[in-house]
């Protein structure tokens, strides 16, 4: 088996086998006494899931109904008897959940958890492709649409907030406010620069966000500054709805309301599989890319070496000269000789003749005739 098909392996069980798949988280919003429909999709249908459970996740976790493929849905919650319909099948991987007549105690968060059989062990639960938060608002809210954000962390993360104007005015800005909502509870006033300390909706209580967990931090932009806040070491308790405002000169303060940017922060405890699940999904995806990449590496290098071994083969043959004297030149190129090192031959039956500019009188055999001495 080669390294490529040992890393496609380890992909296909690490996916398979760790029994969840990261969902998306969709904001679903709606008044009093509507309906919803939530959508619940599997991805992996192999093997098929034989059932599914809807669940509530934040506020008031709990299990709100079962359905075996094939059969009726059983619904073990009685706030939602007589107003929950499916329609679907779990073993194809896809349903239709629909809630009726919503009530604000509806508000929380919901996911779909199908069941696929495992003889060897325990069933295993596996999470839909969609998670849903419901916001559901009363009639006598003075209801406005929101604009929904999520920002999910672990226990003892953090999370940055944008800060927005509550009316999209450029006014002179004064300084920023925190606010939270959890579920249908009163908003609270965490944090007021203006003050420089945290405080509540009700003076008497103690702080519930610290000053000291909140960073305030600001950046330029084209339309001028932008402001964040950052929430340090939040627990799971901290899941609410927040929003961060802007506070504007000459511009009274909204205590009673969120406004129109809303961000969801959901902090998970144990449950924090899914930033390990997408961090050991990246690691191995960095592995896979890697190997890939030296095995082309390798193979642009034995391509090379395999040009170089032709072209060689495909030179002329050296001339007779070079292989009389052995001489190896470097480079294709031959070395210039001087004339002493033509004097010693391998081959001695091959007389080499000196010649001497300046004696014009010498003899076919090398030597030298003698001068004739002339009488004036």
């Amino acid at each position: 088996m080669t390294g490529i098909q040992c890393l496609v392996c380890l992909w296909t069980l690490l996916i398979s086998q760790t029994g969840f798949v990261c969902s998306d988280v969709r904001f679903l919003e709606r008044r009093e006494g509507e309906s919803v429909v939530l959508p619940c999709v599997l991805e992996q249908k192999d093997p098929a899931p034989f059932g599914v459970y809807l669940r509530r996740s934040w506020l008031s976790p709990r299990e709100l109904l079962f359905v075996y493929s094939g059969s009726p849905v059983s619904v073990t919650d009685d706030a939602y008897k007589n107003r929950t319909s499916v329609s679907g099948d779990p073993s194809l991987g896809a349903l239709n959940v629909t809630i009726s007549r919503l009530r604000a105690g509806d508000t929380d968060r919901y996911r779909c958890d199908f069941v696929v059989d495992n003889p060897a062990a325990e069933d295993i639960h596996i999470h839909g492709l969609t998670e849903f938060f419901l916001l559901v608002s009363g009639g006598g809210d003075g209801h406005e649409s929101v604009d929904m954000d999520l920002v999910e962390t672990c226990a003892g993360g953090s999370a940055m907030l944008p800060c927005f104007s509550p009316h999209g005015e450029g006014l002179a800005v004064e300084g920023v406010s925190l606010k939270r909502r959890r579920g249908r509870a009163p908003v609270e006033v965490l944090y007021n620069s203006k003050r420089h300390r945290s405080s509540s909706s009700s003076s008497s209580s103690p702080p519930q966000f610290p000053a000291e967990r909140i960073q305030l931090s600001s950046a330029p932009s084209p339309g001028g500054l932008t402001y964040n806040l950052t929430l340090q070491q939040l627990q799971p308790e901290d899941s609410a709805l927040y929003s961060c405002q802007l506070l504007l000169r000459d511009t009274p303060e909204r205590s009673t309301s969120l406004g129109r940017r809303v961000v969801f922060v959901s902090v998970k405890g144990e449950e924090c599989s899914c930033s390990a699940y997408s961090a050991a999904l990246y690691a191995l995806s960095s592995a896979v890319a890697l190997f890939l990449l030296l095995l082309l590496l390798i193979a642009l290098v034995a391509i090379y070496k395999g040009k170089a071994r032709r072209r060689v083969k495909s030179h002329p043959a050296a001339p007779i000269y070079e292989e009389m004297t052995g001489v190896q030149p470097l480079g294709g190129k031959v070395a210039p000789r001087r004339r002493e090192e033509t004097e010693t031959s391998e081959y001695r039956n091959y007389t080499v003749k000196k010649s001497c500019p300046g004696n014009h009188y010498e003899s076919p055999s090398g030597a030298l005739r003698p001068r004739s001495e002339s009488h004036t």
